[in-house]
């Protein structure tokens, strides 16, 4: 891999996903702080539901209710896409520390590694 490549990677899989969640975090900060006090559920959710968006209407599809069974559905979809988006956030923070110290490898055997080529033309 070259230098450039090692970069590309380590933004894609530490920074972006490292700054998306403290940018959630910091958005929704008003609506899962109250006295002073944090609920860690809420935090969860908010900062879970960008990352578990596209699982939200897989289960439960809201056809054929009323206004309210429509509502429920979806109320109860934004649940469970937090809850799901949760897990991914903390797996991507997860792989976001790993990347650091292998970035930080691959970076000092990036030139080591390079065969030299030989010109076998007369």
């Amino acid at each position: 891999m070259t230098r450039g490549e090692i970069c590309k990677d380590f933004f894609k899989r530490t920074v972006l996903p490292a700054v998306i969640a403290l940018f959630l975090f910091f958005m929704f900060k008003n609506v899962f702080t109250e006295d002073g006090q944090t609920n860690y559920f809420y935090v969860w959710l908010c900062c879970g539901i960008p990352f578990g968006i596209r699982r939200m209407f897989v289960w439960l599809v809201p056809h054929g209710y009323d206004i309210a069974g429509t509502v429920g559905i979806v109320a109860l979809n934004f649940i469970l896409g937090g809850i799901i988006g949760g897990v991914i956030l903390i797996w991507r923070l997860v792989v976001a520390a790993w990347y650091i110290p292998l970035t930080i490898y691959r970076l000092l055997t990036a030139d080591k590694g390079a065969t030299p080529q030989i010109n076998m033309e007369k």
